[in-house]
């Protein structure tokens, strides 16, 4: 049975000329689902409001037995969060937190509606196990573990302003079909309620109506303006009995307040192809796009061949127009890029030319017009021979940039046990040992600044023994100013081309993956979704 503990929160606040009072409601789901147990061991319960402009958190602390807290007034401001810490003893003495749950943030208002909706009165917060893997939940079901409505992988997973995740497109193996399908399906993930729905396909409209889209291997990057852009992919054709890599140019724009696509138009130059490419929105909001696979129009082998154009998109200007700079190529396919200096620049490093493994970074800055790419003397280089397919952060407080792993070789799955550290500011590299090696893991930055590594694809020999992982790795800052790595928990599965996204509450949600073992080297496609959720630090 789901347990509950309800908090009563009063507000004064003003309407009109009259003062009037204002109950919110806190929910607290207590329940787990795959044999977790957030609430066991639990003896106190420390529940707290923090937010703009406030100098000290609320805080009240009650007895885990204890179904009703009060307290004092909640005074009116933006980014409210009622946080609930669970302990095992007393938090003033022994006591350790071994839960934790928040409320997404709200607005209090300063002038309090004559009425206010209940959705708006009433807030939940879903106790989870700390530094621990949870099964996603949903407050109505509580002791069952959610999935996403459709298994995917190669999908992308965009937190929204609104707290929710995007989750669109990806490929599986329908029932009775060996070959891989890109999809169209989207659907949300909504953390204050711990369930997953469908929203539009991906699609856009033409002259004759509207025209789905399907596609795996994109990507998905949140605008200012709270739309996400999502950019190229591929789709599949049958040739033969294989999967053939069909990679595409559509560009379409989702409007999650309209539950919407719009789609970009370009003549010339003509679009662009790509898929397995990387795209980094910086701190003035333009995009820049970069890398991937696209046909080659040659008529030679290979089929597919790397991406060399860089394109820009700035949402700011109308019409809205994917862009391409002039006189660079920079062919990287299986490469990272991220923001560093603070979103400043984009850098781009790793992967391959098609041929060999590249060394080199390079450094993009918007110029008030356009990207361009950035001249250095002495440019860093990766350590030889270079990486692809790594997982790669912004680090050190948004400054550097952090590749994690990857293959050591240009095509063969040969995992690296390493990292390395791009410094922007002083253009040069430092490295480390990770624990394990893995490539095509996804990376998240936690909100103390550490980086958790997770899943990914590993070899036992020299690229024999295929296989996905279930490790986890954290990476962090350490006392003397070096960078170290040590294991995390395991996922309850392995897999890679899964999603892996840090929400608003600071806790990270991974969904779906391929699970791939030497006995199942097509690999299963997943529908799971899990959710770790790191220790407080203060």
């Amino acid at each position: 049975m789901a347990r509950a503990t309800w908090l009563g929160v009063v507000l004064a606040a003003v309407s009109g000329c009259q003062p009037k009072v204002v109950n919110y409601s806190l929910s607290v789901v207590t329940s787990g689902c795959a044999s977790a147990n957030p609430f066991q061991g639990v003896q106190f319960l420390r529940i707290r409001v923090t937010g703009e402009g406030m100098a000290a958190p609320l805080e009240v602390v009650v007895p885990a037995g204890e179904r009703m807290a009060t307290l004092p007034e909640l005074p009116p401001g933006p980014n409210r969060v009622i946080e609930v810490r669970a302990y095992d003893g007393e938090p003033s003495g022994a006591g350790q937190v071994v839960s934790i749950g928040r409320t997404l943030p709200f607005t209090v208002p300063d002038v309090v509606p004559e009425m206010m909706a209940e959705a708006d009165l009433t807030k939940r917060v879903f106790l989870r196990r700390v530094n621990a893997w949870s099964g996603a939940v949903a407050a109505t079901d509580p002791t069952t573990c959610q999935a996403m409505r459709i298994a995917r992988a190669g999908h992308t997973a965009t937190l929204l302003g609104n707290g929710k995740v995007f989750i669109a497109g990806g490929f599986n193996f329908p029932a009775g079909i060996p070959n891989r399908v890109a999809l169209s399906e989207a659907e949300v993930f909504d953390p204050s309620t711990g369930a997953f729905s469908k929203v539009q396909d991906l699609s856009f409209r033409t002259a004759q109506g509207v025209v789905k889209v399907t596609k795996a291997f994109h990507t998905a990057n949140l605008l200012r303006n709270g739309q996400v852009v999502l950019w190229g992919g591929e789709n599949y054709q049958v040739s033969m009995g294989v999967n053939v890599v069909s990679p595409t140019s559509q560009v379409i724009v989702y409007d999650p307040e309209r539950d919407a696509y719009g789609a970009t138009q370009r003549q010339m130059p003509a679009p662009i192809p790509r898929s397995q490419h990387r795209a980094v929105v910086d701190r003035n909001g333009k995009l820049l796009v970069i890398g991937g696979l696209r046909f080659n129009t040659s008529g030679s082998l290979p089929r597919l061949v790397p991406v060399a154009e860089v394109e820009w998109f700035d949402p700011d200007v109308q019409p809205q127009v994917p862009q391409v700079i002039p006189n660079v190529m920079a062919p990287r396919v299986d490469g990272s890029a991220t923001s560093v200096q603070q979103g400043e620049f984009v850098a781009a490093a790793g992967g391959t030319d098609g041929t060999a493994l590249r060394t080199d970074v390079q450094f993009f800055k918007w110029n008030g017009r356009a990207y361009e790419l950035q001249t250095l003397a002495n440019p860093p280089r990766l350590a030889d021979p270079g990486r692809r397919a790594a997982a790669a952060v912004p680090f050190r407080e948004g400054n550097d940039m952090l590749m994690l792993g990857g293959y050591g070789d240009a095509a063969a799955v040969r995992p690296v046990g390493s990292f390395e550290v791009i410094r922007a500011g002083v253009a040069t590299v430092a490295s480390g040992a990770l624990t394990g090696s893995r490539g095509e893991s996804c990376a998240v930055t936690l909100d103390d600044g550490t980086v958790l590594v997770i899943g990914g694809r590993t070899a036992d020999v020299n690229g024999a023994m295929v296989r996905s992982d279930s490790s986890t790795v954290s990476v962090r800052v350490d006392a003397s100013g070096g960078t170290t790595a040590a294991p995390g928990p395991p996922l309850m599965r392995g897999r890679y081309l899964h999603t892996c996204t840090l929400l608003a509450d600071g806790s990270v949600l991974v969904t779906g993956g391929l699970d791939e073992t030497p006995a199942n080297t097509r690999g299963d496609v997943l529908a799971d979704a899990w959710i770790y959720t790191p220790a407080p630090r203060d």
